[in-house]
């Protein structure tokens, strides 16, 4: 994976990842876009702590 990560993080990453993907293959919609906005509220976290990742030139 990820270069930046050590490997116990990138451990920890893939399994929160792998635990998403079983909840999206059980989940209806309804669920799907909780876990959209979860994701959500996420990344606006990363993008508040590391401001300098958002390139989007919008």
């Amino acid at each position: 994976m990820s270069t930046g990560l050590e490997d116990e993080q990138s451990q920890q990453l893939l399994s929160l990842i792998n635990g998403l993907e079983e909840l999206i293959a059980v989940t209806d919609q309804d669920g799907a876009e909780e876990v959209l906005d979860e994701l959500y509220v996420l990344l606006t976290k990363i993008y508040d702590r590391f401001p300098e990742l958002d390139t989007d030139e919008a």
